[in-house]
């Protein structure tokens, strides 16, 4: 086997959950073969020391994952556990070192790079090395930004072409949902067939009584407008009809140029309950949960990393589908937002999600 891995090190008690969600993401973008993480790699009764030394020979990089704690972790007897030569951590990244290996740092969450006098004499070169820094408020982005490092010195996995037969039984989920339509895209049809019927039946009853109109000029599919959830107006307060009979409010909520996006019925009634705690999973990867609070078909939501409160939002249910109109993260300028839909009475949530101009296939499951 040529040498190609990514070695990841890290200390449990410190950046463990940080450390298994970045080597989801690089095993995708690299293959599973070509990422060393012991808790996963190393097989039951082989000897550790042997296992990590011939893991590193067949490896490009490693990654030494620091975290606020690092270097504050003590043993039993209360001494700083990288200051003990037969501490793993010391020992794979020293060796490492020994080895010429690419070594980055890799700091989360905040965390300062040690200076060499608080490092023990193999691991001083290590404050040298310049590092990469990896936080769960900007995740994507930074994680992104190492990617492209490793890639320079690991080549990526190739891509599976895969062929669209329009079957879908050997896939894991349903493709992305389209985005919501209007009621008037999705029915036009209808009423255009009904209108027409209404009128030939009238001519044929009494064809001179009644002679037929011109045709009408319906907008196509393509001319009807997109939802978009920045311009709804709320339902606006009763007036009194033209024809004198008293008021009757208006059930529509309307887009400033009136086209119809649905009634306002639906604001106060929803066949789901979709409030609680929800698991976000992108890209089959666990990355954080929605706390969602439901106020009929409207609702509001906090998003939260290893719970750690990142960011939130509203949005509304329509036509089948939860759709965010906002959805702010904290020191990210980027547009957030998600679209999901339910084939089981809302015990799960398909779709997707996207910031910037990236989207991901993602899906929700309850807590």
């Amino acid at each position: 086997m040529s040498a190609g891995k990514i070695f990841i090190s890290y200390r449990r008690e410190d950046t463990s959950g940080e450390s298994g969600r970045l080597k989801d993401k690089l095993e995708q973008i690299f293959g599973a073969e070509n990422i060393f993480y012991d808790v996963e790699t190393l097989e039951a009764g082989l000897n550790f020391d042997e296992s990590i030394s011939k893991a590193l020979a067949e490896s490009k990089i490693l990654l030494a994952m620091i975290g606020p704690h690092w270097l504050k972790i003590t043993d039993g007897e209360g001494k700083p556990r990288i200051q003990k030569t037969n501490d793993w951590v010391r020992k794979e990244i020293g060796l490492a070192l020994h080895k010429n290996i690419r070594v980055i740092p890799i700091l989360v969450n905040g965390a300062q790079m040690p200076d060499s006098e608080s490092l023990p004499e193999d691991l001083r070169e290590l404050s040298l090395k310049h590092a990469q820094e990896i936080s769960s408020s900007r995740w994507n982005y930074d994680v992104g930004e190492l990617i492209k490092v490793l890639e320079k010195i690991v080549p990526p996995k190739k891509k599976e072409t895969v062929l669209n037969t329009g079957n879908f039984q050997n896939t894991s989920r349903p493709p992305l949902p389209p985005k919501p339509k209007s009621w008037w895209a999705k029915n036009y049809l209808w009423v255009l067939g009904s209108f027409v019927g209404f009128l030939l039946l009238v001519g044929l009853c009494n064809p001179e009584e009644y002679p037929l109109e011109p045709a009408i000029d319906y907008p196509t599919q393509e001319e009807s407008n997109v939802v978009d959830p920045e311009n709804i107006i709320p339902d606006q307060e009763s007036k009194p009809s033209n024809s004198g009979q008293g008021s009757q409010a208006d059930p529509r909520v309307v887009n400033p140029n009136g086209t119809e996006i649905y009634n306002s019925l639906t604001l106060k009634e929803t066949p789901f309950e979709f409030g609680g705690k929800w698991w976000l999973y992108e890209n089959d990867i666990r990355s954080g949960y929605f706390q969602i609070v439901q106020e009929g078909a409207r609702f509001t939501f906090n998003y939260y990393l290893f719970n750690v409160h990142v960011g939130s939002g509203s949005g509304y249910f329509q036509d089948g589908y939860l759709i965010s109109d906002k959805f702010i993260m904290k020191d990210n300028p980027e547009t957030f937002g998600f679209s999901f839909y339910s084939e089981d009475q809302g015990k799960t949530w398909l779709g997707q999600t996207y910031s910037g101009q990236q989207t991901s296939p993602a899906y929700l499951v309850k807590n």
